[in-house]
């Protein structure tokens, strides 16, 4: 496909799975969602960019972004990049089956813990989780909060002791993102550990 159509079938991907998300008949979550999932696509472009990938591979990227949370409107968290390369598929079907499989295997990249071997691979799991290494993480881990306990039904009393855990774990794993983003992560992870000082 050339760009001109790798273009235009981007566009009505991100109509497609806009639509979805917005749509009365699924669960709207406080962090899976259409903010988020605009973040990840968005991210996805801004690190292929960097890396000078070809329209091809930065298509890819970013429709994999758009499909790759959308089955957590479709059943539990378990299982939820499964249902979502079953969607992309789905809605991919006239396309050439080098394309949805390219996508399929960056949808299943962002599965944790992520091991990533290729550099699409890696773009994709880095825009999954960027936000930990920005202030933004500040504003997302509450609404992670929210969002496991109302689908999961339990509390989590030690929220910020798991989150700090998630967080020293965590690694980005394209250079870009490891110069851009390591010292943000390291500010979040010593305001958790003032946090959990807190009597």
């Amino acid at each position: 496909m050339n760009s001109a159509d790798l273009c235009s079938l981007e566009k009505q991907v991100a109509e497609y799975v806009t639509g979805l998300y917005n749509s009365p008949d699924v669960p709207h979550y406080p962090y899976h969602n259409l903010t988020h999932t605009l973040g990840v696509a968005e991210h996805s472009r801004e690190i292929a960019t960097h890396y000078a990938l070809d329209a091809t591979d930065t298509f890819v990227l970013v429709v994999a972004a758009w499909f790759h949370d959308i089955g957590h409107l479709y059943g539990a968290m378990p299982g939820h990049e499964e249902r979502g390369v079953i969607i992309m598929r789905e809605h991919l079907a006239g396309v050439a089956a080098d394309l949805p499989d390219a996508i399929s295997g960056c949808i299943m990249a962002t599965k944790l813990p992520a091991h990533p071997t290729t550099l699409q691979h890696k773009i994709i799991c880095d825009a999954d989780t960027y936000h930990l290494g920005t202030s933004l993480f500040l504003q997302t881990d509450p609404l992670v909060r929210q969002e496991v306990e109302m689908r999961t039904g339990r509390t989590f009393p030690n929220w910020r002791g798991r989150t700090l855990d998630l967080l020293q774990h965590h690694q980005f794993f394209t250079d870009y993102c490891q110069t851009l983003l390591n010292e943000g992560k390291a500010r979040n992870i010593a305001w958790l550990q003032a946090q959990i000082g807190k009597p």
